[in-house]
């Protein structure tokens, strides 16, 4: 298997408190059985996952053939799930040993008990339910069992709040994972409105071409914390101020308006309360992913950003997307790409959701060819965009 086979994206495993406490890292199934070998070797080596996964555990399903092809580790923190309900379990306790040995940790999928020799299942760390195969109610009972009881759980695919909810008082030291993570729940705060309202006289100003770094301060001078992180952005190696910033005009003039409407969108969703903390960077992540691509494959075209990040409106306020882009006065083209997948901004999006979801499918990799990106230049850009994320972030 060539290096630019090695497609892969990383989802947040969040805790009973919504914080991220390690990632899954999803594949191209069909990569695990041309050579696995290949697959995770060049996975390790040519990805610095300590960082992008800000040095989490792993999570990763996985195939038992690959039990006697893993790589060194080299500090990383692997849990590897395996489906060992029809092997033969004599047959790979020595395998599974030996990876112990190394570092690695195993998980069974949707165990039952009964079906496993005490000496194999004490060979396993986690256990991982997948609440596609199996129903809720069956993993509050077989998460009681006692050989499963004192092992790391892991309940996946969680869609729903409520099943959220049930579970975390249920199971309070599992790890959880799922759409539920994006669910809209209620939001609270006037400072969550107010920045809203600068926002939407911010786009206002950008959509009249005669407006000035005066007026664009007005609007951010409203908020001091606002103001200071503006300010604070003039002294990143983004834009590479010499000089000393101390007002909000300055750091207009250095910024820029189209990138001062990204910053402001940016603390916006940051400021929400009640949401769990991989959320804003899972956001922030598309927003980046969504600007490399369009940038990529549309040079001169502009509103990437924004698409990414707009699109996880609903998952940090109360209303459906439509409601919510009524009260910006968005550009057509992104809003057309945000409702409909329409013009390029929809295509880049749809490409994006599809890259995230490890629907590998769904992306077009021929069409990309033509414009010269390769599947290894595709996860390049993927990682370029968790690295950008990671740093705007921080400001």
């Amino acid at each position: 298997m060539k290096n630019d086979d090695v497609l892969f994206c990383h989802k947040a495993v969040v805790n009973h408190k919504s914080q991220t406490m390690a990632y899954q890292l999803l594949h191209p199934e069909d990569a695990l059985y041309q050579d696995e070998k290949t697959f995770f070797s060049s996975l390790f080596v040519d990805v610095n996952l300590n960082e992008l996964t800000q040095q989490k555990v792993i999570f990763f399903i996985g195939s038992v053939d690959q039990l006697t092809k893993l790589p060194e580790l080299n500090g990383l923190r692997v849990t590897i799930f395996i489906d060992c309900s029809t092997l033969d379990q004599n047959k790979y306790m020595d395998s599974l040993s030996e990876a112990r040995l190394d570092g690695y940790q195993f998980g069974l999928i949707n165990p039952h008990p009964e079906d496993y020799d005490s000496d194999f299942i004490n060979l396993f760390s986690y256990v991982l339910y997948d609440l596609d195969l199996v129903s809720l109610e069956t993993v509050l009972a077989s998460s009681q069992h006692p050989a499963i009881a004192l092992k790391n759980i892991w309940i996946h695919k969680i869609e729903q709040a409520q099943d959220f909810d049930i579970l975390k008082q249920s199971l309070p030291d599992a790890f959880f994972s799922g759409t539920f993570i994006r669910k809209m729940t209620r939001v609270k705060g006037k400072r969550v409105i107010a920045y809203k309202d600068i926002l939407i006289e911010l786009l206002n100003h950008l959509n009249n071409h005669q407006t000035s770094p005066r007026l664009l301060a007005d609007c951010i001078e409203r908020d001091p914390t606002l103001t200071y992180r503006i300010i604070k952005l003039t002294h990143t190696a983004r834009y590479h101020s010499q000089f000393n910033v101390s007002n909000a005009q300055r750091a207009v003039e250095i910024i820029g308006v189209r990138d001062l409407v990204k910053w402001v969108g940016l603390v916006m969703l940051s400021s929400v309360p009640g949401k769990p903390d991989c959320l804003f960077s899972m956001a922030v992540s598309r927003a980046c992913f969504c600007h490399n691509i369009s940038a990529a494959l549309f040079p001169k075209l502009e509103g990437g950003f924004l698409v990414g990040l707009f699109s996880y409106l609903p998952s940090f306020y109360d209303e459906d997307l439509a409601t919510l882009l009524k009260e910006l006065p968005l550009d057509t083209n992104i809003t057309k790409a945000l409702l409909e997948y329409q013009g390029n901004l929809g295509g880049v999006l749809r490409m994006v959701e599809a890259y995230e979801s490890g629907r590998w499918e769904k992306i077009p990799f021929e069409q990309l060819a033509t414009k010269n990106i390769s599947k290894e230049a595709l996860k390049n850009l993927y990682i370029d965009s968790l690295t950008m994320a990671k740093e705007m972030a921080q400001v």
